[in-house]
């Protein structure tokens, strides 16, 4: 079976939903920022820090060219992905979800993550909604929607299970 690709902005839920619903489809999980982090030997942030942004997204599309034709796989996408026009291109001539999640709820499960390099700033809330925004109408372009707001991981693998089904059927 086809793969599902699941993208959304940073604490969306794309990890964790992704965690259950390759259990329950019995797909192997793949998150495109652990298996950069791995091919490279270092943390996001120091690449980040060290290479710069611009070589992460560089990253980030030759992950995305390994993966684009893979079967039976739960991939979890970093929150830029898509940033480059090649990587929407791929992403949407796959299966892939977008993870919908409010603002607010979203920078609660976030405001504590030290992790993520484009919140280390003297105002990770402003820097955050700035990006989220931004974002927005790319996301809003791909077909699938589902919002993570006030479901728990289970519901909403569910939902995309079932998007999967009518999708696999045309």
């Amino acid at each position: 079976m086809k793969s599902i690709f699941l993208i959304g902005f940073m604490g969306a839920g794309k990890t964790t939903v992704g965690k259950f619903l390759a259990e329950k489809l019995r797909f192997t999980l793949i998150d495109t920022d652990s298996s950069i982090e791995i091919e490279q030997g270092k943390a996001i942030s120091e690449i980040f820090k060290v290479d710069g942004e611009l070589a992460f997204r560089d990253l980030e599309v030759q992950q995305l060219e390994k993966l684009k034709n893979s079967e039976n796989s739960v991939i979890s996408t970093g929150g830029g992905i898509i940033l480059r026009s090649e990587n929407c291109k791929i992403l949407k001539e796959t299966f892939s979800v977008y993870l919908k999640a409010d603002f607010e709820n979203i920078f609660k499960r976030i405001e504590e993550d030290n992790t993520r390099p484009l919140l280390l700033t003297d105002d990770p809330y402003n820097t955050a909604k700035d990006l989220f925004e931004s974002r927005q109408d790319i996301y809003e372009s791909f077909k699938y929607h589902i919002s993570t707001d006030f479901k728990n991981p289970s519901e909403i693998s569910d939902e995309i299970i079932s998007l999967y089904k009518v999708h696999a059927q045309k």
